[in-house]
C-alpha cells in the first residue's frame, strides 16, 4: 500500500530540487539568435532566462545559487495539431555546467532521409522541461 501525506510530494530522495518550466516564442520570428525566449510558466526564481542560442538550440539559465548536479532533464515540445512534422526536444549530453547554471536543449526533426536536423520551434509550439537537481554533491 502506498503512503500519503498532506504536505506535498514525498520522495525517498534527499536533497533533490524539482522544477518545471514552460517556454514559448521558440520561433526565429519571435526571438532571433541571441535573444531570450519567453518563460511562460516556471517555479518562481529558479530559471532566470532561456536564450535562443542557434537554430534549434536553447540554453536554459538558472538563477544562483546553482545546484551542483543535474539528475534529470526531460524536455518535451508540443505539436499544435498532430499533423505537422514531428519535432523532438532532447537534453544535450553533459551540457549542464554547475559553475554557470546553464544547460542546453536541442530541438530537431527528420530531414526525410532519416538524419536529424536542428530546427526552431514554431510560433505555436511550447517547450516543457522537467528538471531535477541535487542540492548536495552526492545523494544521501
Amino acid at each position: 500500500m502506498s503512503y500519503s501525506y498532506n504536505h506535498g510530494m514525498v520522495t525517498p530522495l534527499k536533497g533533490v530540487a524539482i522544477s518545471a518550466v514552460k517556454i514559448t516564442e521558440l520561433d526565429a520570428a519571435a526571438t532571433s539568435v541571441g535573444e531570450n525566449c519567453t518563460i511562460a510558466q516556471a517555479n518562481a526564481g529558479f530559471v532566470s532566462s532561456v536564450e535562443h542560442d542557434a537554430t534549434g538550440v536553447y540554453i536554459i539559465k538558472l538563477a544562483a545559487p546553482y545546484p551542483p548536479a543535474l539528475l534529470l532533464c526531460h524536455p518535451v515540445i508540443s505539436n499544435a495539431d498532430g499533423t505537422t512534422d514531428l519535432k523532438h526536444a532532447t537534453y544535450q549530453s553533459a551540457s549542464y555546467v554547475p559553475s554557470t547554471g546553464w544547460l542546453t536543449i536541442n530541438v530537431s526533426n527528420d530531414d526525410d532521409s532519416g538524419a536529424p536536423v536542428l530546427i526552431d520551434g514554431l510560433a505555436t509550439d511550447e517547450l516543457h522541461v522537467l528538471l531535477m537537481f541535487t542540492r548536495y554533491s552526492t545523494l544521501a
